[in-house]
């Protein structure tokens, strides 16, 4: 008999079919597992930073939040938070973290890198859960400091080291005039940008917290070259020797006997700057007992009654050099105050001076 070969067929379609089924069925089961273990490896990884997450630079990776915001503060705030230091010569000026007001934020770092690593679905998660794959991720850790501290503390040294410039000047004897040298000021050299890098050294990690400042000098407004050239003459008073003397650039030119004032009238003393200058000068007599009748008038120049002969220059409001008659006063304290002179001695000394120019009278 033979077989019916539609029929052998037919039988063939069953099995075919169920090992299809079946295929399809560990397929499935497979998948389900093996996204099971996805799952199971993204759940059991909650709560941990990723492998490779890194704050600041700091291996975090794998731990929790708790354990990673220790290490974070270990490691990252004690370095930021140690004291910075500025040199200057010899001087050593030191300004903690507590006092520039630094501020260190590890926890919100910490938070970002486990945000980070919980990004995606479980799936990539899971995965690099399994196989132990590293995110690379390292979230900086927010570091501020008050900068107005560290500018206060930056202003404290420049007071320390400023200098201010000191002129050069006339320095007046009654037999000499020399010059009182001039000296140098100085300032803190690049203010503001020490203030940068004092806040940049305080922010950052590194271990170099000293710093180098500097001064630069300040010049004076009037140096030693200006001095004879801003007072070229100066005049010296003797009151006990009765006699004056002209100094030109520090040398001495002229002496020339004068009369000062009486023990009751005394030539006052100190140094003065020659006020006003006046050739033929009229005479406003002072409301005085001893002026007699004439107190109060004003009698013109040339006028005998007027002791004011040929020049005047006055140092010290009605106090000053003039021409006088009386030739036998001189050398002698016979004035009312003024320094009498001859009047040819007045008219030279006149043509020497000028208006500013340095009087002492001793």
């Amino acid at each position: 008999m033979v077989p019916d070969a539609r029929a052998h067929r037919t039988n063939r379609k069953p099995l075919v079919t169920r090992i299809a089924i079946i295929a399809a069925l560990a397929l499935a089961f497979l998948a389900a597992a093996g996204v099971g273990a996805l799952a199971w490896a993204d759940g059991s990884s909650d709560g941990q930073l990723p492998a490779g997450a890194r704050v600041a630079g700091v291996d975090v990776g794998g731990l929790t939040r708790e354990q990673a915001l220790e290490r974070a503060r270990g490691q990252v705030a004690a370095l930021i938070t140690r004291p910075a230091h500025v040199q200057l010569g010899e001087r050593r000026y030191t300004l903690s973290a507590a006092q520039a007001g630094v501020r260190v934020d590890p926890g919100g770092a910490v938070e970002r890198a486990y945000a980070a690593g919980r990004e995606g679905s479980f799936v990539a998660r899971g995965w690099r859960a399994l196989t132990g794959a590293n995110v690379a991720i390292d979230v900086p850790v927010p570091v501020s400091a008050d900068r107005a501290a560290i500018s206060r503390f930056v202003a404290r040294i420049e007071r320390e080291q400023a200098r201010k410039p000191v002129d050069a000047s006339l320095k007046l004897t009654l037999t000499s005039v020399s010059i009182k040298s001039a000296r140098a000021g100085r300032r803190l050299a690049a203010r503001d940008a020490l203030v940068a890098r004092l806040t940049r050294r305080l922010t950052s990690r590194t271990d170099q917290r000293t710093l180098r400042a500097r001064t630069v000098a300040v010049a004076p407004t009037v140096t030693d070259e200006k001095i004879f050239e801003a007072n070229p003459v100066a005049v010296t008073v003797s009151r006990d020797e009765r006699r004056a003397r002209v100094f030109r650039r520090g040398e001495l030119v002229r002496t020339y006997t004068v009369a000062v004032g009486t023990a009751e009238y005394p030539t006052p003393t100190g140094q003065f700057v020659v006020q006003t200058m006046q050739k033929n000068p009229s005479w406003s007599v002072p409301q005085s007992e001893w002026a007699g009748s004439l107190a109060g008038q004003t009698i013109p120049g040339g006028d005998p009654r007027n002791p004011l002969v040929a020049r005047w220059i006055g140092i010290n409001g009605a106090v000053g050099f003039h021409g006088t008659s009386s030739a036998g006063s001189l050398g002698s304290a016979a004035s009312h105050g003024c320094i009498r002179m001859s009047p040819g001695d007045v008219t030279d000394l006149f043509e020497r001076v000028r208006p500013a120019t340095p009087v002492l009278v001793a």
